[in-house]
């Protein structure tokens, strides 16, 4: 093994696939992505090759991070998808990072988890790396340096910036381009802490519950919301996304409206892959 050859691992939400993307793609120190497969790795890797990123993929169930060599490679980034799934459960959540970070130490120099604070009000993976002796990790956080509340207020820069937001917009939908265009399988993967699957019958037809979107519906009903708001992060087709967000605020019933633009920024995004690269390290050799 060289000095070059080190190892980024990333343990993330596939809510964040496009924000990993632009930080491969934008960095030209990348030698070589591995994405360990498995239920929840496809979008990625279908974004990645989109995108012209050429990876390597290794079945998840077959990857032994004690025999890893990755002698050759380069700068390495290896990548760990999780079920959506995991929101409905945040201690859960957490207990699987956990074992996780645990799990990749012998085979990485340093770690990224994107994720936010998904329930969790003490989740902080880069304090809890300190304590345990691990490898150092990263994690999205705002300008203030605190650990980001939730997947939007990545969008927004920081939590703080989203809690004001939500102060001048009121109560509304907010629609990325990940919740946009994976909402069903959001509700479907039980990131709810339910499905319609998983409701009796005698609830299902007390709240006109019979798809995934009906899920939405209904809650959208019980928070009052009448309106979505759509965040355009940059990181995917503009006109593409702009349909995809109208198209679902009609099959809603939703009043669209569009955040201002300058209230967006990829600040938490491109800082957790700075942190990344300087917890790696002189690359040079």
């Amino acid at each position: 093994m060289t000095g070059t050859d080190r190892v980024l691992g990333i343990i993330m939400c596939p809510v964040f696939n496009d924000e990993l993307v632009h930080n491969i793609k934008n960095d030209s120190d990348v030698d070589t992505v591995i994405v360990l497969t498995n239920d929840y790795s496809e979008d990625l890797c279908i974004k990645l090759e989109s995108s012209h990123v050429e990876h390597r993929t290794i079945p998840e169930s077959e990857f032994d991070p004690e025999r890893f060599d990755p002698s050759g490679m380069g700068f390495t980034i290896l990548v760990q998808t999780n079920n959506l799934g995991l929101h409905g459960d945040p201690p859960s959540l957490k207990t699987k990072i956990e074992r996780q970070i645990e799990h990749l130490q012998p085979c990485i120099d340093a770690l990224g988890v994107y994720y936010c604070q998904c329930g969790n009000a003490d989740f902080d993976p880069t304090q809890w790396c300190r304590e345990m002796g691990f490898k150092p990790a990263s994690v999205y956080r705002g300008d203030d340096g605190k650990v980001c509340y939730d997947c939007p207020c990545v969008a927004f820069g920081s939590t703080e910036r989203y809690m004001r937001i939500r102060a001048e917009y009121g109560e509304v939908f907010y629609l990325t381009p990940a919740i946009t265009y994976h909402l069903e399988e959001f509700v479907s993967s039980g990131a709810l802490g339910f499905t319609p699957d998983s409701m009796s019958d005698e609830l299902k037809g007390q709240y006109g519950i019979n798809s995934n979107l009906d899920v939405i519906r209904w809650m959208l009903r019980e928070g009052n919301i009448d309106r979505s708001l759509k965040i355009d992060t940059g990181l995917v087709d503009p006109v593409a996304f702009d349909r995809a967000f109208m198209d679902l605020s009609e099959v809603m019933g939703l009043k669209p409206i569009v955040v201002d633009d300058n209230l967006i920024t990829l600040s938490a995004v491109d800082s957790i892959y700075a942190e990344c690269k300087r917890n790696i390290g002189n690359l040079k050799g």
